[in-house]
């Protein structure tokens, strides 16, 4: 069996391999965009509710209202905090994923250039012994005409 047909498995898992890794990119680099979007979402939340709460302070308030809106206003900074924790976390994982899927890309790169190598040289091999044989016989039939 040649060395380029045994090494085709190999390259086959590092293949299926990389392709898994590709959909879990996939995934984490969707779970990120979806983390931003909320992130983004709390903040121009947070932004219109101060804005609303701005227009209504101009024509006065109550201290109870101030109070809900201090403490409503507070709820929403940690679900920010938190959030913007989560974005950091799903970059993070975001990160190693697209090392893991880089380091698989790069082994699948390798065995395909080394099976490439391989059958070049196995192609190269198989032309010098046929023109090998087409030499023998070439010389056998020189030779049996002249006797």
């Amino acid at each position: 069996m040649k060395k380029s047909s045994r090494i085709q498995p190999l390259k086959n898992l590092a293949s299926r391999h990389e392709q898994q890794a590709a959909r879990v990119l996939g995934q984490s680099q969707t779970q990120l965009g979806q983390q931003q979007v909320r992130l983004q979402e709390l903040f121009s939340y947070r932004q219109e509710y101060q804005q609303r709460f701005h227009l209504q302070a101009k024509n006065g308030i109550g201290g109870a209202q101030l109070q809900a809106y201090q403490s409503f206003m507070q709820q929403l900074d940690e679900a920010i905090r938190q959030q913007r924790s989560q974005v950091e976390q799903s970059e993070q994982a975001c990160h190693t994923v697209t090392a893991q899927w880089r380091e698989k890309h790069i082994r699948t790169q390798v065995l395909d250039k080394t099976i490439q190598r391989l059958r070049v040289k196995e192609d190269q091999q198989a032309e010098k012994i046929q023109q090998r044989e087409i030499d023998d016989r070439a010389s056998n039939r020189h030779y049996s005409t002249l006797e």
